[in-house]
């Protein structure tokens, strides 16, 4: 078996003699196209302890084209977890650096490089991608990133750690849970960066040498989870039907690995139907802009600086809906930094005499006889209780109800769950 195996691949068409020598032992996998490797191109996202990591495994494995993208310099303190570096790159651009290391491993490879921040990339270099590895060190690039890939149809795979821990997840766009549909990054210092920022992004930040914090990370978490992310790219990359499913979790101190199930979420702003089809947004010919975008932020958990175009024009904050004459159902385009394509909702007046909410019914309207519907519940993750709550009372001012909330059931670390009524009409 092993020697027919072996006859087919000195019959592989698509390779030199020095590929089909250096990715042999690979080569004898029977699921294994080596050609499928060499055409495919996969975007890294940072080029730090992740990053380094999948870059160099894609780059030995012979992925034929990589792009890096990181607009940050080598530190010191990189060199004990970002396998790419030495002490005589302290300074120099991380991609540069890195590029110099990968084609030292292997120079039959193309490696394209972007010294600058991943918004300011142009979307044709992402549309070029079979792949998206996200080695990002900030949640809100993260959400970007993510963002951007639901848009443009592109299969993401995330990785993140803190010190003995880590995780990992791929979003394959309306098939999978993206990143915003369960968010399991719970605690805030997770949504810190994990690597001091170095001279670039110290600037960038205004940030003094002695004011940023120190977030512990160690090498052997790093090469675990950014392994586990390459494998993954490998698998989408050779079409496998074994990738990833739900949340794993890895915990280095026990050596334990955890898997989550995940289900995607219908209300969810980034791949949900809101973000689809554009959803109804109640407004009154009293507001204002500001207080249009303080309402998106309660109900998304959208993020400064919010942009409020109406018309082709992006509106100030001090304008108010009856100068502008909006009509009925017409459309308000919103962005802001987490966004790759803008939420489209529809105006609907408050005028209508939507019926408003009641988070509890009063005593004399049941003694009326006024009926609500059968107990409702929604599993939840943890800390998107009032997110999913505020997305339930916009689909009952949309379908003219109101809704009652019952107290909510920690059913889990990590989960809970919503209980409420709707009043039948």
């Amino acid at each position: 078996m092993g020697q027919n195996r072996i006859k087919s691949i000195k019959e592989y068409k698509y390779s030199t003699k020095e590929d089909l020598e250096r990715y042999n032992r690979q080569m004898l996998l029977k699921d294994w196209n080596q050609e499928k490797l060499l055409n495919s191109t996969v975007f890294i996202a940072g080029i730090g302890a992740l990053g380094t990591i999948i870059a160099l495994n894609l780059a030995m494995m012979g992925v034929g084209h990589l792009i890096l993208c990181d607009f940050d310099t080598v530190e010191l303190s990189n060199l004990a977890r970002q396998v790419l570096f030495e002490e005589e790159d302290i300074g120099k651009a991380k991609v540069l650096a890195a590029k110099n290391a990968l084609k030292r491993i292997n120079p039959t490879i193309k490696i394209t490089t972007y010294n600058k921040k991943l918004e300011t990339l142009e979307r044709k270099i992402f549309e070029e991608c079979d792949v998206i590895a996200d080695g990002l060190d900030t949640f809100e690039a993260r959400r970007w990133l993510n963002s951007l890939c639901v848009t443009l149809n592109k299969p993401l795979v995330h990785g993140g750690m803190y010190g003995w821990m880590g995780n990992v997840q791929v979003v394959i766009p309306f098939k999978t849970p993206c990143l915003e549909c369960h968010p399991l990054i719970p605690q805030q210092r997770l949504q810190k960066p994990c690597t001091p920022p170095g001279e670039a992004r110290r600037e960038e930040r205004k940030e003094e040498e002695g004011e940023k914090e120190k977030i512990p990370t160690i090498a052997t978490v790093s090469t675990v989870i950014a392994g586990i992310q390459s494998q993954e790219i490998i698998k989408i990359l050779l079409s496998s039907d074994e990738i990833l499913e739900g949340f794993l979790s890895y915990d280095g101190r026990s050596e334990s690995l955890t898997k989550v199930p995940l289900v995607q979420n219908p209300n969810c702003i980034i791949c949900g139907e809101y973000r689809l089809k554009g959803t109804d947004f109640a407004i009154d010919e009293k507001d204002t802009i500001r207080a249009i975008k303080n309402r998106l932020i309660m109900t998304w958990g959208l993020q400064e600086p919010i942009r409020v175009v109406i018309r082709g024009v992006i509106q100030e904050d001090t304008v108010k809906i009856q100068d502008l004459h909006i009509k009925e159902n017409e459309p308000i385009f919103v962005w802001d930094k987490l966004l790759s394509k803008p939420l489209k909702l529809y105006a609907v007046f408050k005028a209508k005499k939507v019926s408003p909410i009641l988070m509890i019914p009063k005593k004399e309207e049941e003694k009326k006889g006024v009926k609500w519907s059968s107990m409702k519940e929604l599993v939840v993750d943890k800390g998107k209780v009032t997110y999913h709550k505020n997305l339930l009372k916009i689909q009952a001012i949309d379908k003219g109800q109101e809704i009652r909330f019952f107290k909510t059931l920690h059913l889990t670390k990590i989960k809970r769950k919503i209980r409420y009524k709707i009043k039948e009409s």
